[in-house]
C-alpha cells in the first residue's frame, strides 16, 4: 500500500515538472489575452497580408498563416484588426492589439518606441507600368508623379530623393499618397502617377496578378526585414522570438515559404539588438 502510495505521488511530481517545463517552453505573453491576440495589419499588402477578394473578412497571405501559427503554439486564436498602415502603431500603442503584422520594415525610429522580431529579408523596388521606358533608376523619376502608401518609409524615401534632386538642381517629383498598396498600383495603371516604390514582394505579387502591365526596373541595393511590432517588454519579446524560432526549427515557415511562392531563404535575418 505504501508503496503504490510512493508510485503514485511520484508520478505525479514528474507530471508536475514535465507540465512546468512545458508551460516555461511556450512562455505566454501579456499580449495574449483569454486565448485571443489580437493582430493590428492594413490588410492590403499581398503576398504577406491581404484580403482575396472584395469584401472578404478572412485574411490571406504568408505573415497572416506565420502569425496564426505564432498563436498556435500559445494556445491562442488571432483576431485582426483592420485600419491604415500610418494607424497600426498608434492603435499597438493604445492597445487596441497586442502585435502588428503588416509588411511593416524593422527602422531605428521604430525601435525607439516598440520592440520586434525580423522575419523576412526584402528590398525595395520601383514599379511603373510596363509601357513606360523612361525609368530605369530613381533620378529619372525628376519632374514626375511618384504615388506611394502613406505613413511607410517609401515617404521618407521620395522625401530625401527629391531634396538630392533639389540640392543637384533638378527638377523634384511630385508625391501623392495613398492609404493602401491596391490604390497605388491602381494609380500606375490608369496613368495617374509614373512610378512607385514598394517591396520585391508586393510588386512580385502584383506583376503575377498583373501580367504585362507592370514592371520592376529598378531594384535597390539595400536590404531591409519585415518586423512583428509589440509595445516593450523583456519578457513578450523573448516569448516572441521563442515562438518564431520554433516554427523556424520545426520547418513550418519554410513550408509557408514554398506555399506563397516566397524566396526559400528569406527567413534569413539579422535580428535587432
Amino acid at each position: 500500500m505504501k508503496l503504490s502510495i510512493f508510485k503514485a505521488s511520484f508520478g505525479y511530481t514528474v507530471a508536475v515538472i514535465i507540465a512546468a517545463s512545458s508551460a516555461e517552453a511556450a512562455d505566454l505573453p501579456s499580449f495574449v489575452h483569454d486565448g485571443v491576440l489580437k493582430v493590428c495589419t492594413a490588410g492590403d499588402f499581398p503576398p504577406m497580408g491581404f484580403a482575396e477578394n472584395p469584401g472578404d473578412k478572412k485574411l490571406s497571405g504568408y505573415e497572416i498563416d506565420m502569425v496564426d501559427a505564432l498563436a498556435k503554439q500559445w494556445g491562442a486564436k488571432t483576431d485582426y484588426v483592420v485600419s491604415e498602415f500610418k494607424g497600426l502603431l498608434p492603435s499597438l500603442e493604445s492597445d487596441r492589439c497586442g502585435l502588428v503584422a503588416s509588411g511593416m520594415l524593422i527602422k531605428p525610429e521604430r525601435l525607439e518606441h516598440y520592440d520586434a522580431i525580423a522575419h523576412f529579408r526584402t528590398s525595395p523596388v520601383l514599379v511603373v507600368a510596363a509601357s513606360t521606358s523612361d525609368i530605369k533608376a530613381p533620378d529619372d523619376l525628376s519632374g514626375k508623379i511618384v504615388a506611394v502608401e502613406a505613413g511607410t518609409n517609401y515617404e521618407k524615401d521620395a522625401a530625401a530623393l527629391n531634396a538630392r534632386l533639389k540640392a543637384e538642381g533638378k527638377a523634384e517629383m511630385t508625391v501623392q499618397t495613398y492609404p493602401g498598396a491596391s490604390a497605388v498600383i491602381q494609380q500606375i495603371l490608369i496613368g495617374r502617377a509614373a512610378a512607385t516604390i514598394t517591396q520585391d514582394t508586393t510588386a512580385a505579387y502584383r506583376g503575377a496578378q498583373l501580367p504585362g502591365r507592370i514592371t520592376i526596373p529598378y531594384t535597390y541595393p539595400e536590404a531591409d526585414s519585415y518586423g512583428l511590432y509589440i509595445r516593450k517588454s523583456p519578457g513578450d519579446i523573448k516569448a516572441l522570438r521563442t515562438a518564431y524560432d520554433g516554427l523556424k526549427t520545426s520547418g513550418e515557415l519554410a513550408q509557408l515559404l514554398k506555399k506563397w511562392n516566397l524566396p526559400a531563404n528569406a527567413t534569413d535575418v539579422e535580428q535587432p539588438k
